[in-house]
């Protein structure tokens, strides 16, 4: 399950397009933040996705990723031209296709990623892709899980919310802010359809009523229902629309930590309802990376990730990409990514490894899900004043500096707060060594977590 978000240049509070996403995976299906450098590629080359090969294009454009460990593919990235695309599962009337013989939906998102100057540009490849080689196959790591998929994109100037059921889609063009989630949201008034009648353009202009309703035709209520997204899509919008006409990337930030409940957060108590979303119950997903996306025509695309799972444990790091960039500045030696490019702190796995970003903010997130009320404190005094004024310097700087300065201060900047996650979770260690077991949680939550923890092979 997945919460994606933007606020136009209309209602932020410096005219910039943000674009924000909370990924809900499987517990132990760690993301990395991937970095895949500009290149040129030979005539009648192919590029192996997840499943399949697609043929590849002439020249691809730098983009930053956030990726599930096994996969070509990405939950949701930026390019160097400052583009954006956040992706959900949707759940359809429409037959799945379970053969891992086409595109997931975030083979789809990267590809178009990679070949895309504008929102607009995205949006058609989106559909090329899906008309050429189809959406399909497992969806989650060693499971079963089938889904359609909904993006919203983003560039500058623009935002649009595409979403599909099958090999039907529709498209409706964002006006201030708009929140989608695991569900259709599109009625009678979109930009364009594959339900439109021939001769029509199919590409989208302005939004205009249509005679199908593409919700009503296509969800599948059910399933919709039992994902909760519909509750976490009101309050995000809800959140947002208090904000509106001075959102920024800080208040987004806020949102995606939102638990949708009283503080302190009782972990255990109707998770699909969160929007940062921890696992527990019959759905065991939660919220595996955080993205907030932050584009100016004529300034470099800045985007912060958390590079970590759980984002009210998390600490958002930045990011800028140039046009044309080959490879990425980073205070630290990188490893090469499976999937091509450079997995900027750590390839983290299934697996426990201490030596990921990902993996060392699950000591703090885990052991702080054990009792929120007592070690959450720990946490913010630690991270909100530090975070606070590292967003407030890197944007004062990305609004007038020069390029090689505003990439050489988020460099800085993300391993200064990439320290700072190791400093919590030495602190949190200790103060969970301090407690008798686990506290303020149900029973069955905390044996839930155990399994979960010794399957990954992380000892608490």
């Amino acid at each position: 399950m997945c919460d994606t978000m933007v606020s136009t240049p209309e209602t932020s509070a410096d005219g910039a397009m943000i674009l924000a996403k909370n990924s809900d995976r499987e517990p132990n299906e760690a993301q990395n933040i991937t970095f895949v450098p500009a290149a040129d590629h030979p005539a009648g080359s192919r590029v192996r996705c997840t499943y399949i090969e697609v043929p590849q294009v002439q020249r691809t454009f730098a983009v930053l990723l956030s990726r599930p460990f096994w996969m070509y593919g990405a939950e949701m990235g930026v390019n160097e031209h400052g583009v954006a695309i956040g992706n959900e599962a949707v759940f359809t009337k429409e037959k799945y296709h379970k053969k891992n013989d086409a595109l997931l939906g975030m083979d789809i998102l990267r590809l178009a990623l990679e070949r895309s100057r504008t929102a607009m540009e995205a949006i058609d490849w989106v559909i090329r892709l899906l008309n050429e080689h189809g959406q399909g196959g497992v969806h989650t790591m060693g499971g079963i899980k089938y889904y359609h998929n909904s993006l919203l994109i983003a560039d500058p100037r623009e935002a649009y919310i595409f979403e599909t059921a099958g090999v039907h889609w529709a498209c409706r063009r964002v006006d201030g802010i708009a929140s989608i989630s695991n569900c259709l949201t599109i009625g009678e008034e979109y930009a364009a359809s594959s339900d439109d009648p021939p001769g029509e353009d199919k590409l989208p202009k302005d939004n205009k009523r249509h005679r199908v309703n593409f919700t009503e035709t296509y969800s599948d209520t059910v399933y919709t229902h039992f994902a909760r997204g519909r509750i976490r899509m009101s309050c995000s919008a809800a959140l947002l629309a208090r904000k509106k006409g001075a959102v920024t990337s800080a208040e987004i930030m806020s949102i995606l930590r939102n638990h949708n409940a009283p503080e302190p957060y009782r972990p255990g108590s109707r998770p699909m309802e969160r929007i940062c979303l921890h696992a527990g119950g019959l759905i065991s997903s939660q919220t595996a990376g955080s993205m907030v996306a932050v584009l100016k025509k004529g300034r470099m695309p800045l985007v912060y990730f958390t590079g970590t799972a759980a984002p009210c444990t998390g600490i958002y790091k930045p990011h800028v990409l140039a046009s044309g960039q080959k490879r990425y500045a980073s205070r630290n030696a990188v490893p090469s990514s499976p999937f091509g490019g450079a997995d900027l702190y750590g390839t983290a796995t299934g697996r426990f490894d201490r030596d990921t970003l990902w993996w060392t903010g699950e000591l703090i997130h885990r052991r702080v899900l054990m009792n929120y009320p007592r070690l959450m404190p720990f946490v913010r005094a630690a991270r909100d004043e530090i975070e606070s004024a590292m967003v407030t310097a890197v944007e004062k700087k990305w609004r007038t500096g020069a390029a090689a300065d505003i990439a050489a201060l988020c460099a800085r900047r993300a391993q200064e707060m990439t320290s700072l996650n190791e400093e919590i979770a030495d602190v949190i260690q200790h103060e969970y060594r301090l407690m008798s077991g686990a506290g303020g949680v149900p029973w069955w939550f905390a044996k839930q977590w155990n399994r979960i923890n010794a399957k990954a092979g992380i000892m608490l």
